[in-house]
């Protein structure tokens, strides 16, 4: 073993000795080692040339940087002081901006034509205002707050607060300050009251109401959120001054819903409770309330009322109704239950001047009945054929609308010629195209107004125009094909149902040459609630 040679030394173990150098610093380096030594100092001197190079130009670039920065930093300054120097300039002017147009908009409401304008204008554009708002208090409130002569105004016209519209759920004592506050600004004007609960509720609070302290109220518009409510209105709690127009309006979801055994609760609320308590009345419109009743055998006369509407009621009877009310000008009746008493005799109705049917379910009452001063006869029963004999008998007849079916224009032609105003819906081909469809002479000769019914958008352009060039232009104009017999129509009114005004649909009629070359009005339908009517004129 100790004849083995040794084993060589590793990198790591090489590496690991001292360097023979620091052992002895004059020890005197082999012609070898003096070789490599001075190759290895070539090589650091090239490497230390190189970085120093390297160094030179990273310290030119670095202080091209930094010069760079210093002078941007220096423009940032400049520009951060001229910004806040602009900032300042800014302020200020839009200050003396702000006082210059303040001092220019009093100067200019000093000038304006409305501060001259005399009061009484003032008065009729306030109560435009108010009259077409939903809202007629919020409007007249707002008036009164623009400024003193505005104010002073608004309280001095009374027809500014006479439209109100209040709503009962509130506490008594409320309800008592607002009925204090209103009265002294209706004065003693003509004044409508609607009252309504927005929630449902056991109570329609109408006893907490003091109407009394309304001058001079005439039309009384309540609202039932239920239909028993309607014992609060004829409650003797509820204290009413005399009026001449009383509105009953169901509110309820479903009519249809109205159980049996609420019917038989409701069954002895009777038309004649109500007239009794209200002796003063002149018109009286009762919606849609199917629990009520009217006896026939009561032989009581209501002289005083003259325009009566009747909706969705219980069993009616009619004639009776009709001979009750003998000072009458106007009745409708909604979907009522008909019933014809027995030994019935017949009933004349002298001053009866319109007569409005929507439907019923039995028409044997209409023999009975007699009109000698009726003028219009408005009915959307689906069968209008019962009604032929009822026209025939009533000569005074001027104006008529109903639903439209097979040969109801030729058969009119004959019993009634003197009509002027004629309403139906459906198809009107039998109008324009009167030749083509068994008529010997146009029909209808007499006619100045022409309703038509534009339901739901089925109104065609080829049927307006139609109708339009037959019967309503003049004959010197150069489309026109009326008859030499006949005069044009004044007006043909087009009835728009409230499902067609929110309607996407086009309206193709409307986009007819006629239509854009009449002259039209835009207003409530007469007979027809909750419809508008366009009326279009060509002459």
């Amino acid at each position: 073993m100790d004849n083995c040679l040794p084993l060589p030394l590793s990198l790591s173990d090489l590496i690991a000795l001292e360097d023979p150098n620091k052992a002895r610093p004059n020890r005197t380096p082999t012609e070898s080692e003096m070789r490599g030594l001075c190759s290895l100092a070539d090589s650091h001197a090239r490497i230390a040339s190189f970085l120093e190079t390297e160094l030179s130009r990273a310290e030119a670039v670095h202080q091209s940087i930094r010069t760079r920065y210093e002078e941007q930093f220096s423009e940032l300054e400049a520009t951060r002081s001229q910004m806040h120097q602009s900032h300042q300039l800014i302020s200020t002017l839009s200050t003396h901006r702000d006082q210059i147009r303040g001092e220019l908009a009093r100067i200019t409401s000093i000038l304006h034509p409305l501060r001259r304008f005399p009061s009484d204008i003032l008065q009729c554009i306030f109560e435009t205002c108010t009259q077409a708002s939903e809202m007629p208090l919020a409007v007249a409130i707002t008036l009164s707050h623009v400024c003193q002569r505005w104010r002073t105004i608004a309280l001095s016209t009374p027809r500014l607060w006479n439209r109100i519209i209040f709503s009962t759920d509130r506490n008594s004592n409320d309800i008592r300050a607002f009925w204090e506050w209103i009265s002294p600004r209706v004065r003693n004007v003509e004044t409508t009251v609607q009252l309504k609960d927005n929630v449902y509720k056991t109570s329609l609070g109408l006893h907490n109401c003091p109407l009394t302290l309304i001058p001079n109220l005439v039309t009384l518009d309540i609202i039932l959120s239920e239909i028993y409510l309607i014992f609060e209105v004829i409650d003797v709690k509820f204290q009413v001054p005399p009026i001449k127009k009383l509105i009953i309006r169901n509110n309820s979801s479903d009519l249809d819903e109205i159980t049996k055994l609420e019917q038989e609760v409701f069954i002895g609320w009777r038309l004649e409770k109500l007239l009794d308590r209200f002796e003063s009345l002149e018109q009286l419109d009762i919606g849609d309330i199917p629990t009520m009743t009217q006896s026939p055998e009561h032989g009581r006369v209501f002289s005083q009322i003259k325009v009566l509407s009747l909706g969705y009621t219980g069993p009616l009877y009619i004639l009776s109704i009709l001979a009750s009310f003998p000072q009458l000008e106007k009745v409708s009746f909604g979907h009522v239950e008909t019933v014809v008493a027995a030994g019935q005799t017949p009933v004349v109705h002298q001053s009866l001047r319109i007569l409005q049917i929507n439907s019923f379910d039995d028409e044997s009452w209409l023999p009975f009945l007699s009109c000698p001063s009726l003028t219009a006869l408005v009915t959307a029963s689906e069968d209008p054929h019962h009604f032929f004999n009822f026209i025939e008998r009533h000569p005074t007849l001027e104006r008529i609308e109903m639903e439209n079916c097979e040969g109801l224009l030729k058969r009119l032609t004959e019993i009634a010629p003197q009509i002027k105003h004629m309403g139906q819906s459906g198809s009107w081909t039998d109008f324009s195209n009167w030749a083509n469809r068994g008529f010997h002479e146009p029909p209808l000769p007499s006619l100045e107004v022409a309703t038509m019914m534009d339901d739901l958008n089925d109104l065609s352009a080829i049927t307006f125009e139609a109708i339009v060039r037959s019967r309503a232009l003049p004959s010197f104009h150069p489309q026109s094909l009326l008859h030499p017999s006949l005069a044009p129509l004044k007006e043909i009114h087009v009835l728009i149902k409230p499902e067609s005004l929110d309607s996407v649909i086009l309206d193709r009629w409307k986009a007819t040459e006629y239509y854009h070359s009449a002259k039209k009005r835009f207003v409530k339908a007469e007979m027809w609630d909750d419809c508008e009517e366009i009326i279009l004129s060509w002459v």
